[in-house]
C-alpha cells in the first residue's frame, strides 16, 4: 500500500493582463431596457454526435497574418471579463486573463486587425476586464455596467464561485452567454443553472472523484474533511462525499471552517477524534500555510493521510519549501504545465514563457479553454452572439484545449475534461537555458479521459427532463 503525507492546496479561481494591445472601438450603444428574463430553461437538443475536436494550429505560428481591411470585418465584439485581480487570490485572476488572451491568439491563428485586436469569426475582439476584488455584489454591479454601459455581448469569469453564482441570474436576465472559468463550485451549473450559463472550468466533483478513488484503494475507506466555509468549500465537501461513497468509502467528519480562521486547532482535533484514515483539505486563499503547519504541530500528518491537491507554483513553494520527506508523495493536479502532452498545451507554454518569462500556472489553461470554446461557437454562429444561437453552438461542443479533449455536456453545460494524479519528484525550481524558472516537480501517475469520471448532474430543477440518464449526487 502506497503512502501519502502532505499535499498542496486545491484552489479554484482566475484573471490577468492582456498580452495584445487593444485599442478602444466605438462603443456599442447600451440597451435602454434589459430584455425580459426567461422563466424556463431551454430544452436540450436531440442527442447528436459531438463535433470533431478542432485541429490545433502549429505552436510556432504566432505572428499575425496580414490584417484584413476594416470594410471586410464585422463590428467589434466586446467581451466582458470579471476577474479578481486584487487581494489574496489576485494571482488567479492574472492567470485567467493571460490564458484567455492566449486562447484568442490560438483560436484566431494570430490574425489581427490594424488596431492589434484578434479576429474571431470575422469580428475583431476587445476584452474589457473588471476587477471584482472577490466581492459578489461588486461582480454583479460590474457585470451590469459591462452590459449596459460598455456594450459587451458575452461575459467570461468570474474567478470565485460566490461571484459566479451571484452573476448567473444577470446572464439570464439579459439572455447573454456567460462562460465560467475558473470558478469550480458544481452549483454554478447545478442549483444555479440557467440555459445561458456555461463553463469550461471543472467542477469540484472532478477533483474529488480522481483522488478519492486513489485513497480508498490505497490508504483507507474512512475520511474526515476540513473545508473553507464558502460556496467553493461546501461544494467541495458535497463532491467529496459523493466520490468517496462511489468507491466504497465513507466521510465520517465533515468540518467547515471560516475563511479568516487563524487557529485551526479545534477543527484539526475534531478530525483526529473521528479516527479517519484520510483527511481531505479543501481550501482557497490565505490561511493554508497556517493550516498545514498546525496539522504538522498537532501530529495529524502522522496519524492521518492528509490529502488535497497540488496547487499553484507560489503556494506549492511556500507550503512544501525544502520538505525532502514529501518526495514521492502523490496528489491531485487540476493542471501543471508539465503534465499534458498535446499541441495546445505546447502553444500555451511556449507563448506564456515568451510573454511573461514564467510558465503558465494552475488557472492559465482555464482562461485559454474558455476563449477557445467561445471562439468555436462563434465560428458556428458566424459571429452572432445572441443567447439562443450561442446555446445551440455550445451545447455538445467538443474541442481540444490545453488539458486535452473537452466536451460541454448539453444536459447541464458541465465541461468534461481530463484530470491528473501526479507524484512529487523534485522540490528545487531551477533556471532553464532560456533563463526562465522551471518547476519540474511532478511525474504524471494517472490521466483520466475527459468522459470517464462520471461527473454527476446537480440540477435541482428539471433534473428528469434534462439529466434523466446522468448520475445524480
Amino acid at each position: 500500500m502506497k503512502t501519502m503525507s502532505k499535499f498542496v492546496t486545491l484552489l479554484v479561481l482566475f484573471s490577468v493582463l492582456l498580452s495584445a494591445c487593444v485599442t478602444a472601438a466605438t462603443p456599442t450603444p447600451a440597451a435602454t431596457q434589459p430584455p425580459a428574463p426567461t422563466t424556463a430553461p431551454t430544452k436540450p437538443p436531440e442527442p447528436t454526435k459531438a463535433p470533431e475536436a478542432t485541429k490545433a494550429p502549429e505552436a510556432t505560428k504566432t505572428a499575425a497574418t496580414t490584417a484584413p481591411t476594416a470594410a471586410a470585418l464585422g463590428k467589434v465584439l466586446k467581451i466582458g471579463m470579471l476577474a479578481t485581480k486584487t487581494g489574496a487570490v489576485a494571482y488567479y485572476g492574472i492567470a485567467q486573463e493571460r490564458g484567455f488572451n492566449l486562447g484568442l491568439e490560438y483560436a484566431s491563428k494570430g490574425q489581427k486587425d490594424a488596431q492589434g485586436r484578434f479576429i474571431i469569426a470575422g469580428r475583431p475582439v476587445e476584452v474589457i476586464v473588471r476587477d471584482t476584488e472577490g466581492n459578489p455584489d461588486k461582480a454583479v454591479s460590474m457585470a451590469r455596467e459591462l452590459i449596459e454601459k460598455d456594450g459587451v455581448e458575452l461575459l467570461q469569469g468570474p474567478t470565485l464561485s460566490g461571484e459566479a453564482t451571484a452573476v448567473t441570474n444577470l446572464a439570464k436576465e439579459y439572455k447573454m452567454i456567460m462562460m465560467v472559468d475558473p470558478a469550480a463550485a458544481a452549483s454554478i451549473t447545478g442549483a444555479s443553472f440557467n440555459p445561458y450559463v456555461f463553463r469550461t472550468s471543472r467542477t469540484s466533483y472532478d477533483d474529488t472523484l480522481v483522488i478519492a478513488k486513489y485513497l480508498v484503494e490505497n490508504v483507507g475507506k474512512n475520511f474526515a474533511s476540513i473545508a473553507v466555509d464558502t460556496a467553493f468549500g461546501k461544494s467541495g465537501g458535497a463532491a467529496l462525499k459523493f466520490a468517496v461513497e462511489k468507491y466504497g468509502g465513507k466521510v465520517v467528519a465533515d468540518i467547515y471552517v471560516p475563511a479568516d480562521t487563524k487557529d485551526f486547532t479545534p477543527f484539526i482535533q475534531k478530525a483526529m477524534d473521528s479516527k479517519a484514515e484520510n483527511l481531505f483539505l479543501t481550501w482557497a486563499g490565505t490561511g493554508y500555510v497556517t493550516l498545514f503547519q498546525q496539522l504538522s504541530d498537532l501530529g495529524a500528518t502522522k496519524k492521518m493521510k492528509v490529502a488535497t491537491g497540488f496547487g499553484d507554483n507560489p503556494t506549492f513553494t511556500s507550503v512544501f519549501g525544502q520538505a525532502v520527506a514529501a518526495i514521492g508523495q502523490i496528489g491531485l493536479s487540476v493542471y501543471h504545465y508539465t503534465l499534458p502532452k498535446n499541441a495546445v498545451n505546447d502553444f500555451l507554454v511556449k507563448r506564456y514563457l515568451e510573454l511573461y518569462k514564467e510558465p503558465p500556472d494552475l488557472f492559465s489553461p482555464g482562461g485559454m479553454s474558455s476563449a477557445i470554446a467561445l471562439a468555436a461557437a462563434l465560428e458556428k454562429t458566424k459571429g452572432v452572439t445572441t443567447g439562443d444561437e450561442m446555446i445551440k453552438a455550445l451545447e455538445g461542443l467538443k474541442f481540444d484545449g490545453p488539458k486535452g479533449t473537452y466536451y460541454i455536456r448539453p444536459e447541464d453545460h458541465v465541461c468534461l475534461q481530463p484530470m491528473f494524479v501526479a507524484k512529487l519528484v523534485n522540490l528545487d525550481p531551477h533556471k532553464g537555458a532560456d533563463g526562465t524558472v522551471k518547476y519540474d516537480w511532478f511525474e504524471k501517475v494517472y490521466e483520466s479521459k475527459y468522459d470517464e469520471l462520471g461527473i454527476p448532474c446537480t440540477l435541482e430543477k428539471d433534473f428528469a427532463s434534462r439529466c434523466g440518464s446522468l448520475p445524480k449526487p
